[in-house]
């Protein structure tokens, strides 16, 4: 499994980079699924948040909404290097797409509501949050950290929030869309509330996980000792 994650993430890398070269995004999509979920959410103008894990090619979500005609926000922390996240935000920007960086300004996140406020539509991962916005859930039966922030944005905006994930077929990727979590915006009041919530996302990708175990690009000890973390097992055929 470690030597297929690899070379996964090998190619995923040399598709990014072809993207950023200019490659025609028309030549990478397979299927789309659930745009029509995509399409209720953003039509009751209260805002989308977007939510994925580091799996597939997550990079290719953002032109693929341009060209479709959506403008996106993406939240991200800072690379290691400060002159890769500048990088990242001048590639995004060719496709229209508004790069926040989080950590950087205590007011961003702030902006980012107002923006879900006015109907934008915004991207978040979900999976390997900064200690400050993670809470702890579970994955596969084992104890996660997962980020807090999308069920606080839903709290403060009202946003609608939608999981998606974009995976490396034999011929190209897939783009697919959940069913939208449903959430009592009232009861997000309570930490308690917003942790269930959290659970409920991150229970939504387990299966997505499981069947795309080899493009869960996490990279971070998770189970276990360090160095020796544990990985779900794949269903038995």
């Amino acid at each position: 499994m470690g030597r297929r994650l690899m070379r996964q993430f090998a190619l995923k890398m040399a598709d990014l980079w072809r993207l950023e070269g200019g490659d025609p995004v028309d030549n990478w999509l397979v299927t789309w699924s659930g745009w029509e979920l995509f399409q209720t959410a953003q039509a009751r103008g209260r805002g989308v948040l977007l939510i994925t894990p580091h799996l597939g090619n997550w990079e290719l979500g953002g032109p693929l909404l341009a060209k479709r005609g959506v403008s996106l926000i993406v939240i991200t922390q800072a690379e290691p290097d400060s002159t890769l996240t500048e990088l990242r935000k001048v590639s995004r920007a060719r496709w229209g797409i508004q790069t926040v960086v989080v950590g950087q300004d205590a007011f961003a996140f702030i902006e980012v509501i107002r923006r879900l406020q006015e109907g934008a539509t915004v991207a978040m991962l979900i999976d390997r949050p900064p200690a400050p916005g993670a809470v702890g859930v579970q994955l596969f039966g084992q104890p996660f950290q997962a980020s807090i922030a999308a069920a606080e944005m839903a709290r403060a905006s009202g946003c609608a929030l939608l999981g998606v994930y974009v995976p490396r077929m034999e011929k190209g990727y897939a783009a697919h869309i959940l069913p939208e979590f449903a959430y009592d915006r009232q009861r997000l009041g309570s930490r308690e509330a917003r942790q269930q919530l959290t659970q409920e996302i991150m229970s939504a990708f387990e299966g997505v996980i499981r069947q795309h175990l080899d493009q869960w690009y996490h990279f971070v000890p998770i189970w276990g000792q360090p160095g020796v973390a544990r990985t779900p097992a794949k269903p038995q055929v």
